[in-house]
């Protein structure tokens, strides 16, 4: 017997899918639907204040505290906790999002935590030395819950949403293409990483200027990615009116409907529906692509805290290693060697997306499953239109 037709089941199963662009009408229950990204930011900046509280405020004290063995682990731990924890937070969060959208119910839940974001957080910001009166923070705060809705209106918080999730899920392919690929960047870069001209560029420029250059990098990445993905996908849409097999939306809402829709059917793709497939395609290669970035600079940090001493620092940069801050936490690595790391993990990123396209192995493990999904989401999608089409005649 055929199933019922659910339509917000229909609609967030593409949500979740990262294809809000194929969804007709407005979203609705955007307050719930930013709920995980307030989630996200309030657990931050509370581990942000547990830093800030801990290095005491001023470099000397904080070098002093440094001294202590169960201190330096303890900090170190909380450095982690700053990578791993907001983003398990929203994770969780999400979950239960999923559930409330299709209940229509969680408005009054996602009020409350815009509330706790907007006028609570930034007294609890206070607590840290050096922060702004919460008089100051509570319009910031403001602006961020309206460009959440803003964002959430336009999809993008599903679109991130499965583009990370997609990351994690590849994260087999990413670490055998890793495997390889590491290495024989290493060979490179670790002559590099001995030359004394890299330390002086880098103790000679401020980390504003350094942002800007690591910019660059991403933005000639960016569009490397864009030219690629958008052949992809172009590829992919020219052979669309093939029969997709009827087990491919085996347990999604279309299932009772599949292989009703008839080719003559079929409504050609917007342009605002392909930018989201590349947006999808993009998205779920950077993060692949900033994992692999972080692991090198992850490596350097490490490598050059361990192999040189605070003299040949000092040789190579021609000046005595400063305390490093990155993204104004301080940080137990001279200032220097991290500007060097987050140069070298720069010139990585954009090293790696070019590598993934000569690398054959690498495309069969990624695009085969991401043509797969968005081969899916098309048949779907024609679905969809069909029984919209119906209910509204």
């Amino acid at each position: 017997m055929s199933e019922r037709y659910d339509r917000d089941a229909a609609e967030q199963w593409f949500r979740r899918r990262g294809l809000p662009a194929l969804v007709k009408g407005r979203p609705r229950s955007l307050p719930v639907r930013i709920v995980p990204a307030l989630a996200f930011a309030a657990v931050w900046e509370l581990l942000v204040i547990a830093l800030d509280v801990l290095d005491g405020g001023s470099e000397a004290e904080f070098e002093r505290r440094l001294e202590n063995d169960l201190f330096l682990l303890g900090y170190y731990g909380l450095l982690l906790s700053l990578i791993v924890v907001p983003a398990l937070t929203a994770w969780l969060v999400t979950k239960w999002v999923r559930r409330a959208v299709l209940a229509h119910r969680g408005t009054v839940v996602a009020a409350i935590s815009a509330a706790l974001f907007v006028f609570v957080m930034p007294i609890a910001l206070r607590l840290a030395p050096d922060r702004d009166s919460p008089a100051l923070m509570v319009p910031v705060h403001a602006v961020v819950v309206a460009l959440l809705l803003g964002i959430a209106f336009l999809g993008g918080g599903s679109i991130v949403g499965w583009s990370a999730r997609s990351a994690v899920r590849q994260a087999k392919s990413l670490g055998e293409l890793t495997s390889r690929a590491l290495p024989l960047f290493l060979l490179f870069t670790l002559f590099g990483f001995f030359t004394a001209e890299i330390w002086q560029f880098a103790a000679s420029i401020e980390r504003r200027r350094m942002w800007w250059v690591v910019a660059l990098f991403v933005v000639v990445a960016v569009l490397f990615m864009l030219t690629m993905l958008s052949e992809e996908v172009r590829r992919l849409t020219a052979v669309r009116n093939a029969r997709v097999a009827l087990d491919k939306l085996e347990g999604t809402p279309f299932r009772s409907y599949a292989g009703t829709v008839a080719d003559t059917d079929r409504v050609p793709l917007s342009k605002v529906e392909r930018a989201n497939m590349v947006l999808v395609l993009v998205l779920t290669q950077a993060f692949q692509t900033l994992v692999f970035a972080t692991l090198t600079f992850v490596f350097f940090v490490t490598f050059g805290k361990i192999a040189l001493k605070d003299e040949v620092i000092k040789a190579y940069a021609t000046s005595g290693p400063t305390p490093g801050t990155l993204f104004g936490i301080q940080i137990p690595v001279p200032n220097e060697l991290l500007q060097v790391s987050l140069f070298i993990a720069a010139f990585s990123a954009l090293y790696f997306t070019s590598s993934t396209v000569t690398d054959e192995k690498y495309r069969v493990a990624f695009f085969d499953p991401l043509t797969d999904h968005l081969a899916v989401s098309l048949a779907a999608r024609d679905v969809y239109r069909a029984r919209l089409a119906a209910t509204t005649t």
